[in-house]
């Protein structure tokens, strides 16, 4: 599903609370005005971007501001903030659980990963190159991997052009002496 990212304030909140009792909810709590909220702020929108683009989940991720908190109030949503930022997450309009840790995006993805409430999106297979297999054989079935040569390899491969040019040489002088 797609992600859902609202910014709540005192003109949206009554559908916010009405969308926040129909699925899960990760909100932060902030004031404009506050320099912590103003800090975060290109986290927050660093982490929605990359769960919409990354990740698979029904979550409503909210930025409620000051106006927003005494509205959704009224309408039975979790608004008992004690400071800003506050983040939390909601379930049918209540509290369940408060994110206390660091405010960096990929902390806020790691939290949401462990509470179950973001997956991430599978990614179809690639294509191997035909010059980076290499066969094997090992009882009589083919087994094919992908190895990449080592510096000593390639090294050992150019030392015996060079020898094998070497040789070539000594050959045609030993037969331009005669």
């Amino acid at each position: 599903m797609k992600l859902l990212y609202l910014k709540v304030n005192d003109k949206n909140a009554s559908s916010f609370a009405q969308k926040s009792k129909d699925q899960p909810v990760f909100a932060k709590y902030y004031s404009p005005t506050c320099p912590a909220c103003i800090a975060m702020e290109n986290d927050w929108e660093d982490m929605c971007k990359d769960i919409d683009e990354k990740y698979n989940t029904d979550l409503l991720v909210a930025s409620i501001d000051s106006l927003g908190m005494k509205e959704i109030g009224k309408h039975d949503v979790y608004n008992d903030v004690e400071y800003v930022p506050t983040i939390v997450i909601l379930k049918d309009g209540k509290k369940i659980k408060e994110y206390k840790g660091e405010r960096k995006k990929d902390k806020l993805l790691e939290f949401l990963m462990e509470e179950g409430l973001i997956n991430k999106k599978m990614v179809g297979g690639v294509k191997k190159s035909k010059k980076k297999m290499k066969k094997k054989t090992s009882n009589k079935k083919k087994i094919y991997t992908n190895r990449r040569k080592t510096k000593k390899e390639d090294l050992s491969k150019k030392r015996r052009s060079v020898k094998k040019k070497m040789l070539k040489y000594r050959k045609k002088s030993k037969y331009l002496k005669k």
